[in-house]
């Protein structure tokens, strides 16, 4: 890590154009980069010499080992500006560093003299030792990068880095933020009441042969709007009623009194939706099932039931006494943005 001294200024008003380098510097990013490549070579043949040795290629791999032997070598000897060894000359006069690590690097120059008449296993820990003096190496260089090749790119980079984790941070946040409240606090939209008839508690049932549909707008919420919605003869005999009343999470709204009339006008059924003493909806056995939908907050015994729908899919279903020859259903409702109720 490339340690620099970092002002709020440099991340809001620095140039995104890289710095311009003294000499000196230039100097230091080409020992860098030289540096760099070096050690990416390494890393490639140690990863050439491991495929060798699982595929038992023990000369091929004492001649691999031999060349990275003096690139792990001449590395160390030109991180610390010292003369490079010549392939094939002794390595009788390296200086071995010491390290403050577990594994004490370069071990493995014990055994070169010996390497021609190295056995499998005694191959396996040579690279182990091998692979260990690289990620020491790599570990040191890291460490010289942060101290001693410092220069001015360096903490352009890092400013740079900081500001695309910032921007990216502030644009995610941002999305999340939007679509956080977008869930929170929907806005209600132009959509469809829909009501279904079914046979009875024991066969509920739905289709769309026994369904009508109303339009639900957005100019209505907030008044009571009245509903009616004429059946269909293949509707007209039913003991059961589904009330699809929104396709929507999030909107609150009040049902006021159903009223199912016959072919003659006359009304065959009615239910007015209002809380009970135990604050459920009154005669709740008559509530097949509740999907998607809870009630709204504290209400009293006897106010008409406010509910929230909670899902995309909300439903009411009733059961009732098998009706015949019905023929208009009606009621009123009232929706609201549920984050726009102030609450009692």
């Amino acid at each position: 890590m490339v340690f620099v001294k970092l002002r709020i200024r440099d991340l809001l008003f620095s140039t995104w154009k890289n710095p311009v380098l003294s000499p000196s510097e230039l100097d230091l990013e080409k020992q860098k980069d030289s540096q760099k490549k070096t050690l990416s070579s390494i890393e490639s043949r140690l990863e050439s010499i491991e495929l060798l040795l699982s595929s038992d290629k023990w000369d091929d791999t004492k001649l691999l080992f031999r060349y990275l032997t003096y690139d792990l070598v001449n590395f160390q000897l030109q991180r610390t500006n010292q003369k490079e060894i010549p392939f094939g000359a002794s390595l009788s006069n390296f200086s071995i560093p010491e390290s403050d690590k577990k594994f004490k690097p370069f071990r493995f120059l014990e055994f070169f003299e010996k390497l021609a008449e190295l056995s499998s296993k005694e191959l396996d820990e040579y690279f182990s030792s091998a692979l260990d003096t690289y990620e020491y190496l790599l570990d040191e260089t890291k460490k010289d990068f942060s101290v001693r090749y410092v220069t001015a790119l360096d903490s352009f980079q890092l400013v740079r880095k900081i500001r695309i984790i910032l921007f990216t941070s502030i644009i995610v946040l941002s999305f999340l933020g939007f679509f956080y409240y977008q869930y929170k606090y929907p806005v209600f939209k132009d959509q469809s009441i829909r009501l279904y008839t079914f046979v009875s508690k024991e066969k509920p049932g739905t289709s769309e042969e026994r369904m009508v549909v109303l339009p639900v707008l957005k100019k209505d919420i907030g008044d009571w709007v009245e509903f009616q919605f004429a059946l269909t003869e293949s509707m007209s005999n039913f003991g059961g009623l589904r009330i699809d009343p929104l396709e929507q999470r999030g909107i609150r709204f009040v049902l006021d009194q159903i009223s199912i009339l016959d072919s003659k006008g006359k009304e065959i059924y009615s239910k007015k939706i209002v809380v009970s003493p135990n604050l459920l909806p009154e005669d709740y056995q008559d509530f097949l099932k509740i999907i998607d939908i809870k009630t709204a907050g504290k209400q009293s015994p006897g106010e008409i039931v406010e509910m929230i729908t909670t899902g995309s899919d909300p439903q009411i279903q009733l059961v009732f006494p098998t009706l015949n020859d019905a023929k208009t259903i009606k009621f009123k409702m009232k929706y609201i943005e549920a984050h726009k109720v102030k609450k009692k």
